[in-house]
């Protein structure tokens, strides 16, 4: 990790300062835009304004939206409440993507560069994370979107060293894996060891059909489950991740503990260990202490249970 922090990785500023011009114009385009819809100026970054101009001016309403110690929230997740119902919402929220990737990225990664080796230095944390997995700050390198096209278009900036070539290398299904083997799964070992899409293998096993026979919808809830398991996901926050009724986020993690009898039983054992022990652990001795467990309010109790089955497995695979 030394060596590759002072090796750092190669900036083209040339090619971000272009960019820069590119991306402050559509932001231009967009608050005009905002503007005209709100039939005025104002300041979008003030949530104070921003407010006004919702809920007083458009008269969108505030029912279901959270309130704070200012008033009515303007947060992403009220946001995304009010999606549909007016179009300058959507234009606010692109406003706020294409703000944050100038002054987190676009912007901000130049002046971070280093005068003598042209590249940027950022800090691998081995000991910030709590499940042990590695973390990167000033600046964080790890973060970078890649859902959106702006988000891919800045890796472009990263380069290689002359007569060099960058490498991307991704263990497959690295946490199913880990899964596998620490429940001891016989089903789900053998679905990795045939080289089986393990996706389509579990919604083979849950919907009780030949893998041939698994549809894009039937893998993409078995897909959602597979990982919603993995993060003590419980049926409200299946329902929410894949798109699907409370009742039959319900049938799905039945359906998921019969095809998985052991992966099941692993997490219960583990939330009985910690339960015991006050921590959990990875396959390697890495502790993560959990006393939240013993919280008399339940929404912590529920996270804590959450964190005590994900990081066994976050830490192991990292």
């Amino acid at each position: 990790l030394a060596v590759m922090e002072s090796h750092g990785i190669l900036l083209d500023t040339d090619f971000l300062e272009t960019f820069s011009k590119k991306v402050h114009d559509h932001r231009d385009h967009i608050t005009k835009d905002i503007y005209e819809m709100a039939g005025q100026e104002f300041n979008i970054d003030s949530p104070t304004q921003l407010k006004k101009i919702l809920f007083e001016v458009l008269e969108i309403s505030s029912r279901n939206i959270r309130k704070g110690k200012t008033g009515l929230s303007t947060a992403v997740s009220e946001l995304e409440k009010m999606r549909g119902v007016h179009p300058i919402i959507e234009e606010i929220m692109k406003y706020r993507e294409v703000s944050k990737l100038l002054n987190t990225y676009i912007d901000a990664f130049p002046v971070l560069v280093n005068k003598k080796t042209g590249a940027l230095h950022t800090n691998y944390n081995q000991t910030i994370a709590a499940t042990g997995r590695l973390s990167s700050t000033n600046p964080n390198l790890q973060n970078i979107p890649v859902r959106t096209e702006l988000g891919r278009e800045i890796r472009n900036a990263f380069v290689a060293k002359k007569g060099m070539t960058l490498l991307a290398a991704d263990y497959s299904q690295i946490e199913l894996r880990v899964v596998a083997s620490l429940s001891n799964d016989l089903k789900m070992i053998q679905a990795f060891k045939e080289g089986i899409d393990i996706h389509t293998a579990t919604a083979a096993e849950m919907n009780g059909v030949a893998l041939e026979d698994v549809t894009k919808d039937m893998r993409r809830a078995a897909k959602a489950i597979n990982f919603g398991i993995l993060y003590g996901m419980g049926p409200q926050g299946l329902a929410e991740g894949a798109h699907v009724s409370f009742e039959e986020a319900l049938d799905f993690i039945q359906q998921y503990n019969n095809a998985y009898p052991d992966v099941r039983r692993y997490m219960d054992e583990i939330l009985q260990q910690a339960r015991a022990l006050g921590y959990v652990e990875t396959m390697f001795g890495r502790r993560r202490y959990v006393p939240e467990l013993k919280s008399g309010v339940m929404q912590v109790r529920r996270a804590a249970e959450r964190m005590a089955i994900d990081m066994p497995v976050q830490g192991t695979a990292a």
